[in-house]
């Protein structure tokens, strides 16, 4: 079955490979929220998607929700904030401003629909975070030894249905188990190996992953690992 078909099951996603292979269901690739193709989650479309633009500009008056948006390639400057490869920015329900992309770029998204306008504007997430440390995995859930683990938060509201940061971690296994969010991660260290019911892949460094609400996503990871993540906790 393909993977992105409208009834599939929710599992773990490559987001580069979504990209690629939805790009050409973009039919103009000039305008920021409509050069778009959504991933869909038995037949409904889902808050993940991507996004392809080519060498154009705009401006919006004011974004309906709160989005992340991680750049896969080209560059896609919003307001001040300039995104390349790898990098990731928040742009808050309500912001106005103007983007420009270059060509042949390819970027992903996560939007809160629930979100309330604010004026907190556009966030860039760290390339170099404060990092404090952060709960370990369950030990229920643990195979082996709990990590160590760290994160930062960059955006974080409405009591974390939406935060947006970097997570670091040393190496650890643990069991799948029932997830209740939605996350997308971009690894910027590491290496890490996710199984869910018999799908097995293996993720390195530069690697864009979504974790969808519903799925059981084993993980295991033999190096210490650092992640740009975006967390939507849907109602």
């Amino acid at each position: 079955m393909d993977r992105y078909a409208l009834d599939r099951k929710p599992s773990f996603v490559d987001l580069r490979d979504f990209a690629e292979a939805s790009q050409g269901k973009v039919a103009a690739r000039g305008d920021y929220l409509s050069s778009r193709a959504a991933l869909y989650e038995n037949g409904v479309e889902g808050p993940v998607g991507l996004i392809a633009l080519d060498a154009a500009s705009g401006s919006i008056e004011a974004i309906a929700s709160d989005e992340f948006v991680l750049v896969l390639e080209g560059e896609l400057t919003l307001g001040d904030v300039v995104l390349t490869r790898g990098a990731a920015a928040v742009i808050a329900h309500g912001t106005s401003f103007a983007w420009t992309a270059a060509a042949e770029t390819l970027a992903v998204y996560m939007r809160y629909p629930e979100s309330a306008p604010s004026d907190a504007g556009i966030t860039a997430i760290s390339k170099d975070p404060a990092y404090v440390p952060s709960n370990k995995p369950a030990p229920e859930v643990l195979i082996g030894p709990a990590p160590e683990c760290r994160n930062f938060n960059d955006y974080r509201v409405d009591e974390g249905r939406f935060v947006c940061g970097t997570w670091a971690s040393t190496a650890y296994r643990r069991h799948g188990f029932a997830y209740g969010h939605y996350e997308i991660m971009h690894l910027v260290e590491g290496s890490v190996t996710l199984e869910d019911a018999g799908l097995e892949q293996t993720f390195q460094t530069g690697a864009t992953i979504l974790a969808e609400r519903g799925s059981h996503c084993a993980w295991d990871s033999r190096e210490d690992v650092a992640k740009l993540f975006a967390i939507y906790r849907a109602g």
